[in-house]
Formats: structure tokens, C-alpha cells, sequence
């Protein structure tokens, strides 16, 4: 069924094994050596209690990973390795894999209405265009896009949710953490996360902040609150006023938090709001102001002065944008661009219906007919 391999057909086999170097867990328990890395799997007097071991704790920290090892996808605030360079740095791994022109080539897809949820990142993938491109390929894979009763959607809600049995799969702006991949294993099945897309983050002020850019550095300590002056940057004499959601909110916020302010948190001064909407409203009309958001949710905006990034403490901004007012791929592609992650869609490995579904979705979305949508949609194409 094309790349996602339905763990129902697996029933049958051994099960999979753990690579102790590298860590990749769905090599398949006949194989004599790793498929990612080619360490040899087993020891000649068989394999030693202590590596089973090591394989149920990876199996219980990390999660099974299909698609591409977390390592290689969280790693810095940049992790925009593109499908090609991944398969051309695993070929044994991938040799396997089929991705498909269009989506009504897509097999296996099952029919039914399924509930999905999650990021509010991806909802140009809810778009009419696509969920009438997934209805015309395949009429009989419902989809119904479902919030949570109580609080804002977002990636972490997704999750609960997902954690729970409300959703059959579901969207996410952020990685895993090891946390859910432990909560899922007490819950008898394993989630997977499957990137479709690249992103990248815009920090956006008010039209009249006028300094040339920021690096990475200098954005830390204005969301930390060590710089509250637009002086202090190169600017006119002003106070900064950052604007956020708050971090229970996950997904953007979450990989903000992480990446750029290195899990320190937000300072006093930020004010906190619902959603990027309010954000670009805010900083529109608040003089000093600055916020931050999904590309493609800022690309359009004409009220907001979009800033170039440099990493680290440097000086060579970057603009997310190209001059012709799309998303700049090369840029998100290459890394150049300060920041940049992953989209992912999270699958439920559970042997039924919803595992069925959440592969189906994202062979779809990875099928060429499904990047260039993507593509449309704002973000990056994956392959």
C-alpha cells in the first residue's frame, strides 16, 4: 500500500527488532542486519537478553519510527532534509517504498467516515480544494475534522485525543515527545509520526518597527524579556510588545519554546493570545508590537512588516518570502532559513480500522498529486 506498511500484514511475521546503533525498530525479526544502518542484528550465539531489553526501552522512549528516524528529524530548530536526500542517504531502507503519482492510485484506502483533529498549522490541508481532491480520488473515505469538547484545537489537544480513541489520526505542527509515545505503549498500541510537509516559522511586527532583521539570539531574549526596547536592536526608541499563545496551546508554540528560546519559557511582558488571527490584529495595532506564525498564515497579511531571520547572533537575514510573494521552498529546503520544522501526521499502529485510515491519509497527502496541493496550501513539498 505503497510506503506505509499496514502492521496488519505482520501478524504473521517475527517481531520487529530494535537496531542498537542507530535505533531504527521495524526491521523486520528475520532480518540478519539493519536496514538503516546495516549493523548486524544479532550476536552469533543469538540475540543477548540485554539487547531485547534495550529494544522494548527504545520501544517505550521513542516510538516506532517508519518514515524517517526522529533523530534525523528533530534535531536544531532546522530539520528540512528533503524525502530525496533522505533516500538517497538510506537506499537500503527505502528501496521498498512506492510513492504515487495520484491519489486515486493510492490502494487500501478504506471507506467510512473517520474523525481527524489537531494542528490549527495545517488547516490550509482542510481546504475545500483538497478535501474535494481526496473525495473525487476516493468518495467513500469520509473525513470529518473534529475539535476538542473542552479547550482550544491545536497539536497537543490532536494528541489527547488521539491517545484517547477520539480520532482516527491526526495532524501535528510539532514532533512526538517521548512522554506520548509512553502513554500510547500503556495503552496497548504505538504512534507514528509521518512528515507531509515542511514549514517554517515568520516573526512578524508592526509596520513602523523599522530595523533591518533579527538573528535568533536576539529574538530569544525579546520573548524572554531580556530585550525590551526596539533600541537595543538597532531601532527608534520604543518599547516591545511581544504577543503569544500560551504553551499549553503545544504545536507552533510548543516548537517555539524549544527551538528558539531553548525551553526557558516566555517572559513576563508577552501577552498571551488565542490564536495567529488575534496575533496579527494585535501587532497591527500596537505600536512596538511583534509576533510569530506558520508561513503561509502570515504570507498574505498587508498589515504586518514580515522580518528577515539570521542565525545565531549573525547578521545575514533571510526573508521567509520570496520577491514574487510565495513561501521561498529553496530557503525552507536548504536550512537557510533560521527556522524551519516539520509537519507530521500521527498514526495510530493499532491493527484496525483507524491505523487503516491514518496511513491511507498520509500516502494520499505524499502521493505527487498530494505535495502539489500541499505546495498550494503554502507549505513545502516533502519529496
Amino acid at each position: 500500500m505503497g510506503y506505509l506498511h499496514q502492521s496488519t500484514t505482520m501478524n504473521t511475521q517475527k517481531a520487529a527488532v530494535r537496531c542498537s546503533k542507530c535505533g531504527y525498530n521495524n526491521n523486520p525479526g528475520t532480518a540478519a542486519a539493519c536496514l538503516v544502518c546495516g549493523k548486524p542484528l544479532r550476536e552469533k550465539a543469538g540475540v543477548p537478553l540485554r539487547v531485547w531489553w534495550i529494544a522494548v526501552a527504545g520501544l517505550l522512549a521513542g516510538g516506532g519510527i517508519l518514515f524517517a528516524l526522529r533523530a534525523g528529524l528533530d534535531e536544531g530548530v532546522n530539520a528540512s532534509t528533503p524525502l530525496a536526500a533522505q533516500i538517497d542517504r538510506y537506499p537500503s531502507r527505502f528501496e521498498r517504498i512506492r510513492l504515487y503519482r495520484t491519489m486515486a492510485e493510492v490502494p487500501d484506502v478504506p471507506s467510512g467516515l473517520f474523525n481527524y483533529g489537531g494542528s490549527t498549522t495545517l488547516a490550509p490541508l482542510r481546504s475545500r480544494v483538497i478535501l474535494s481532491a481526496l473525495a473525487a480520488a476516493h468518495p467513500g473515505f469520509g473525513l470529518r475534522y473534529i475539535d476538542p469538547i473542552d479547550g482550544d484545537p491545536g497539536s497537543g489537544a490532536g494528541i489527547a485525543m488521539l491517545l484517547r480513541g477520539e480520532l482516527s489520526f491526526s495532524q501535528s505542527s510539532r514532533p512526538l515527545k517521548d512522554s506520548e509515545f509512553v502513554r500510547a505503549a500503556a495503552r496497548g498500541f504505538k504512534l507514528e509520526q509521518l512528515p507531509i510537509a515542511i514549514d517554517g516559522i515568520a516573526v512578524f511586527v508592526h509596520p513602523e518597527v523599522a530595523v533591518e532583521g533579527l538573528n535568533i539570539g536576539q529574538l530569544r531574549d525579546i520573548f524572554t524579556g531580556k530585550i525590551t526596547n526596539w533600541r537595543q536592536v538597532g531601532g527608534a526608541d520604543l518599547p516591545i510588545v511581544p504577543f503569544s499563545r500560551n504553551l499549553r496551546d503545544g504545536g507552533t508554540v510548543d516548537f517555539f519554546n524549544e527551538n528558539v528560546l531553548r525551553s526557558r519559557g516566555f517572559g513576563p511582558r508577552v501577552r498571551a493570545i488565542r490564536d495567529t488571527t488575534e496575533a496579527l490584529r494585535n501587532v497591527a495595532s500596537t505600536p512596538g508590537g511583534i509576533g510569530y506564525a506558520s508561513a503561509p498564515e502570515v504570507i498574505s497579511q498587508r498589515t504586518v512588516r514580515t522580518l528577515p531571520l539570521a542565525k545565531g547572533d549573525g547578521r545575514q537575514y533571510v526573508k521567509p518570502f520570496s520577491d514574487l510573494g510565495t513561501v521561498d521552498a529553496g530557503a525552507f529546503r536548504s536550512g537557510t532559513y533560521p527556522i524551519t520544522r516539520r509537519l507530521f501526521i500521527l498514526v495510530r499502529r493499532d491493527d484496525g480500522l483507524d491505523e487503516q485510515a491514518g496511513a491511507a491519509y498520509t500516502n494520499l497527502l505524499l502521493s505527487g498529486q498530494g505535495q502539489r496541493l500541499v505546495e498550494q496550501a503554502g507549505f513545502v513539498a516533502i519529496r
